[in-house]
């Protein structure tokens, strides 16, 4: 029987066979086992050279809303025997970060096993805990597993769930990741672009016409995704804090440029908006996909 930390100085015994249910099946994508693997198959590209790759940023909305885009990234690398899977808290308020401590993630493809010896190493790091009741109704890493079973039937998984940092504790944060970079590992940074709307908090032109919303939205992507290609976690957080544009992975995107090495640098493969796909546009969240490759 694992025993998996959930507090530090503290830990509980974990059934051999506990396995963390998903909630999106039957809603943001098909709950039914042959529907699901086709509709991966229909988002992810065909005959597109594969290459191995260091990382990615890609969209956790709805099938519907940013799969395509999601796909995109994840029809064009080499399959990773592990996946560490970063993501923003979307319901849940905690400081720090939390991994989860299961022994697999289920969705309708089957149950996502869980890298238990690196969850216990990320336990161990300053400002990091064990704590499941966080993950209970997250989207942002399930939303990434359907693409990594599909790409990789094999691979682990290491979900990583975080909540406030403060200034200093991303690169800490991944200082603590880096050592798992090893090469079958890929580093997944879940996260949306900009968020437009009074919902979100963020109005820079008013909601009168789509067009200006778009053009608006699109301009402020456009800035965000120079600076995350150009692997500068220093230049996108400064961007972040002085354009006021809300990105919710923000920060799982700066620790994932943090724990990147020096120099590297991503390729823009796709980008849309919810704008595409609905009519209205008094709210809007944008979506795009980079790959980091590995250096030749």
């Amino acid at each position: 029987m694992r025993r998996l930390s959930l507090e530090h100085g503290s830990d509980v015994s974990d059934p051999l066979l506990r396995v963390k249910e998903p909630h999106l099946a039957g809603r943001w994508y098909p709950a039914d086992p042959a529907a699901l693997a086709s509709r991966v198959r229909a988002l992810t590209p065909a005959n597109r050279a594969a290459r191995r790759a260091m990382a990615l940023v890609v969209p956790h909305g709805a099938f519907d809303q940013s799969g395509a885009v999601a796909g995109a990234a994840y029809g064009v690398v080499e399959p990773p025997r592990r996946a560490v899977v970063i993501a923003p808290t979307h319901f849940a308020s905690f400081h720090g970060a939390c991994v989860l401590p299961v022994t697999g993630y289920r969705t309708p493809l089957g149950v996502m096993p869980v890298d238990d010896v690196a969850t216990e190493t990320l336990a161990r790091a300053p400002g990091v805990r064990a704590n499941p009741a966080v993950f209970m109704r997250e989207h942002a890493v399930e939303a990434q597993l359907p693409f990594l079973q599909t790409l990789a039937p094999g691979a682990t998984l290491v979900p990583l769930l975080l909540g406030t940092l403060e200034p200093g504790e991303a690169a800490a944060l991944a200082a603590a990741i880096r050592p798992l970079l090893d090469a079958d590992t890929l580093l997944v940074a879940s996260s949306d672009l900009v968020h437009y709307g009074r919902r979100h908090g963020f109005l820079p032109v008013p909601p009168t016409n789509a067009e200006a919303v778009r053009a608006t939205l699109g301009a402020l992507e456009d800035d965000a995704l120079a600076r995350i290609v150009s692997g500068d976690a220093d230049a996108f957080a400064r961007w972040a804090d002085e354009s006021g544009a809300p990105i919710c992975g923000r920060q799982a995107i700066e620790v994932m440029l943090r724990a990147l090495p020096a120099g590297t640098r991503g390729e823009r493969v796709a980008r849309a908006s919810s704008l595409d796909v609905t009519a209205t546009h008094d709210a809007a969240i944008g979506y795009a996909a980079v790959v980091f490759p590995e250096p030749a």
